[in-house]
């Protein structure tokens, strides 16, 4: 019923990129470099420098390098990682540490203001920024803070204070109550409600080789009284720096001289697997598959399978809810991936679009460096970087690819909307004929029975995405498509 403008596009434009990538019908990587890829040992980016400068001085200044920062607690050369406004203001706000939930509705709050000095790590820079102060899990004075809406936004009651018996449960980088904006006075007037450890939740997206297992053993032993702190981080470095894509390169830098033991993402022939190698981060899960406590893909290295690490934030078809709108689109940050999946089902398997990974439009390298046309394309401009495809069609494309652009705004409790994610950030590359960004249509919707369930009963199906399908179809799931299938 709706007819995408890219469905008209001339068969030759649609398999350019296709045609390129299966110009060779050799596996790749080959057994022996997969294997690397899975136990080699990470070395850091600066075992990169010596043979390849030029790539790695275009990533030194990127904004991968800036997803996480020290902060002054390291020294007070680390001001410089708190945007200027917050730190000419940082009395002002409210510095408090979110020390642990007391139920789905009210957070413990220490009532002692966080000194910016004893800020130990910094995430993010371009967009927002939020705040870390290690905590040992012990007793501390509190406030409550509590949420009216689902934890978007939080409010802190000061008249009163808590002892709070501590937890050790807890320990690790705790984050501040504020979520801070570059502009001047800008920040997230919903504070923020994460009570649980950047290790314990989302730590290995904000940098390169995140070891779960040291991390795991780690909190066991302090819990056991045999590890006096969890300050450690286990990461191979700070920064998202090359292993975080190639792999390790500790076979690479031995051999210095061999091409055949780094990972080269551009050649993976497996769409899937090329895909992740950028979809790892950008994406959003619902929860780890090895933390009931983490949302990342901690211990996830190319070539590994999303479902072995995390399992992805649910749709809602028909109905929408925060992470996914009716048909789809997705509405927070860090999901690309789900929208880029949906190609194969709005287009089809063979479309270009459903072959090609993020880098074949972004530059992986440099993006966000200084003296750029685009911060983030290969391109100078978005148009430039359709036109190769889409020709004269690429105008009519971009002028709605805002996933937000004539659909009704969506809210707390106010799902069923088709909103989606503003223009830079919605990846779902298809254009109703009614001049909006779609995702799937209601014959599209894909569901699968919850075990021991009632095929008649609404509640007991599951909303899964079309590509999960099949691995439901192998456990023994009845799956469905269509709007409805409990009728």
């Amino acid at each position: 019923m709706r007819k995408s403008l890219t469905s008209v596009l001339a068969v030759g434009a649609l398999m350019v990129w296709a045609g390129a990538a299966q110009a060779s019908t050799a596996v790749y990587p080959s057994p022996e470099l997969a294997q690397i890829v899975k136990t080699g040992k990470y070395m850091g980016p600066d075992s990169c420098l010596e043979c390849h400068e030029d790539e790695h001085k275009a990533w030194h200044a990127s904004r991968h390098t800036v997803k996480a920062t020290k902060g002054p607690a390291f020294g007070k050369e680390f001001e410089k990682n708190i945007y200027d406004w917050v730190r000419r203001d940082w009395d002002k706000l409210d510095t408090y540490m979110i020390v642990d939930t007391k139920d789905a509705k009210t957070n413990y709050m220490a009532a002692r203001k966080v000194p910016m000095a004893e800020i130990d790590y910094v995430v993010g820079q371009v967009y927002k920024q939020r705040y870390m102060k290690y905590y040992d899990g012990g007793p501390l004075e509190v406030y409550e803070a509590t949420t009216a809406d689902g934890g978007i936004s939080w409010k802190i009651d000061k008249s009163k204070t808590f002892q709070f018996a501590g937890n050790k449960d807890r320990a690790g980088y705790n984050f501040l109550y504020l979520e801070m904006n570059p502009k001047d006075g800008q920040f997230n007037k919903n504070n923020y409600g994460e009570w649980r450890s950047w290790q314990e939740r989302c730590i290995a997206c904000h940098v390169t080789g995140f070891d779960r297992t040291a991390w795991d053993q780690a909190k066991a032993d302090f819990k056991a009284g045999k590890r006096g702190d969890l300050r450690e981080l286990f990461v191979a470095d700070l920064r998202v720096s090359c292993e975080s894509c190639h792999g390790p390169g500790e076979a690479h830098v031995k051999q210095k001289s061999k091409k055949n033991n780094i990972l080269n993402p551009a050649k993976i022939t497996d769409v899937e697997a090329r895909k992740m190698v950028c979809e790892q981060c950008h994406t959003r899960a619902q929860v780890s598959t090895h933390s009931s406590l983490a949302q990342d893909l901690r211990g996830y290295r190319p070539m590994d399978k999303y479902e072995d690490f995390a399992v992805y934030t649910r749709p809602a078809w028909g109905k929408g809810n925060r992470q996914v709108s009716i048909d789809g689109k997705g509405r927070r940050d860090h999901q690309q991936d789900m929208d880029m999946r949906l190609s194969t089902t709005i287009q089809g398997p063979h479309s270009t679009h459903a072959a090609m990974a993020c880098f074949d439009c972004h530059d992986q390298h440099g993006v966000g460096g200084p003296g750029r046309k685009n911060a983030t394309l290969k391109a100078a401009t978005p148009r430039e970087s359709c036109v190769k495809c889409h020709g004269a069609q690429s105008d009519a494309v971009l002028k709605v690819m805002n996933g937000r652009t004539g659909w009704e705004p969506s809210s707390f409790g106010k799902w069923g909307t088709g909103y989606g994610r503003q223009g830079n950030k919605q990846h779902i590359f298809n254009i109703e004929q009614h001049g909006r960004s779609f995702g799937i249509n209601v014959d599209q919707y894909q569901w699968a029975l919850k075990k021991g369930g009632d095929a008649k009963k609404e509640a007991d199906w599951e909303a899964i995405w079309p590509w999960e399908k099949e691995r439901f179809d192998k456990q023994g799931r009845m799956t469905a498509v269509g709007a409805t299938p409990w009728q």
